[in-house]
Parts: C-alpha cells; sequence; structure tokens
C-alpha cells in the first residue's frame, strides 16, 4: 500500500538523502516530512493545547498542580494522543494494506510498505519530541527519561533501515 500522507517534500527528501545513504536508512527520505510534521503536531498539543483544555476541563485540579506536575500532565496528554493515534493507524495498516497482507510473516516483520513506514515515522516524530522535551526539561524529567527518549528515537529510526 502507498503511503496515504502527502507525497514527500523532494528538496526536504533531498536534504536527508546524503546522510540517510551513508547511514543506511534507504526509507527514511520517503517519510522525513511525516517524522517532521508529527513532531510540529506534537509540539502544538505540549505548548499550546494541554494547558488551556486541561484548565479548562478541569480548572480546580489542573491549576493546583505545580509546575513540574504540570508538565508531567501536559507530556501525558501529548504521549495518550500519540498512543492513541498510532494504534489506530496500525490497526488500520493491518486491515487495509493489502501489499502487508500478500507477505508472509519474516516479510510482515522485516519487509516495508509505504502504510506502514507513515506509521513508523510518525511514531518516530513522537520520540524526537519526546527526546527534544527531555533535554528540555532534564531537571525535571531526570536522565532517566532522557535515557528511555533516546533509545526509543534510536529503536524507531533505525526501523527505516532497509536493504
Amino acid at each position: 500500500m502507498l503511503d496515504p500522507f502527502i507525497a514527500p517534500f523532494p528538496l526536504l527528501e533531498q536534504l536527508v538523502v546524503p546522510i540517510c545513504k551513508t547511514l543506511h536508512l534507504n526509507s527514511l527520505p520517503l517519510h522525513i516530512h511525516e517524522i517532521l510534521s508529527a513532531f510540529a503536531a506534537y509540539h502544538i498539543i505540549f505548548e499550546y493545547l494541554a494547558t488551556p483544555l486541561s484548565t479548562f476541563f478541569l480548572p480546580k485540579s489542573y491549576t493546583r498542580l505545580s509546575y513540574e506536575s504540570r508538565l508531567r500532565w501536559n507530556m501525558h496528554c501529548v504521549s495518550m494522543v500519540q498512543s492513541v493515534t498510532i494504534c489506530v493507524l496500525a490497526l488500520w495498516v493491518m486491515s487495509n494494506d493489502q501489499e502487508r497482507k500478500t507477505m508472509n510473516l519474516e516479510e510482515r516483520m522485516w519487509g516495508y510498505t509505504g502504510a506502514a513506514g507513515m506509521v513508523q515515522a510518525l511514531a518516530t516524530g513522537y520520540f524526537l519530541f519526546d527526546l527534544s522535551v527531555m533535554i528540555r526539561y532534564l531537571d525535571v524529567f531526570g536522565v532517566g527519561m532522557l535515557t528511555h527518549a533516546s533509545s526509543c528515537l534510536l529503536t524507531y529510526t533505525l526501523g527505516f533501515v532497509s536493504s
């Protein structure tokens, strides 16, 4: 199945090809726009939507939280949106991707389709966002969460390695 997201921007794709070739991340240039779009969407939720929505729906509880607790709450809001989005999209790909359905178990594990790459790219965008927040607020989230964000980003990025 082709990637149902908008087509990659040729200039953006060309910018990342050299480093992707060096690192053997051959399918990443096809999804760099989705990674960056997801990063931007999660950043917008964290910075501009979580606080006003939480204040509106939970005025007494949210406004009493400490600064650190609000940051953690806002991060949980983003991670909830991300996990629901990824789960729904993964189930959609599993049920609708005809190319994936023709693959055997090993091909489904190690193979590539555009739609599966899209799901992976959106998750990678989340972990890129997560890493940026963990670096920015290291004093709140700690080294353990920074390590988690780094390892998750690395794991999802390595998924773009293909022959």
